[in-house]
């Protein structure tokens, strides 16, 4: 992912963060609500997905301050 966001300018890097944090937001709902319903495997890879995009999130961020 991070190949991609190297073409990308602040704007539609700040775009980005924006739509990483309402999924993140849904899928942090998505686990709080159900997370019994899922299997062990399927949560370690939701909570591996929530992880990355938190991470995502945080560089990006860098990069907007970094270049502002």
């Amino acid at each position: 992912m991070r190949k991609i966001y190297e073409y990308l300018s602040i704007d539609e890097k700040k775009e980005v963060v924006e739509k990483l944090k309402a999924d993140l937001k849904e899928l942090e709902q998505e686990l709080n609500q159900n997370k019994n319903s899922f299997s062990k495997f399927v949560c370690e890879i939701l909570y591996s997905t929530r992880d990355q995009w938190q991470l995502e999130i945080e560089e990006l961020e860098n990069e907007i301050k970094a270049n502002c």
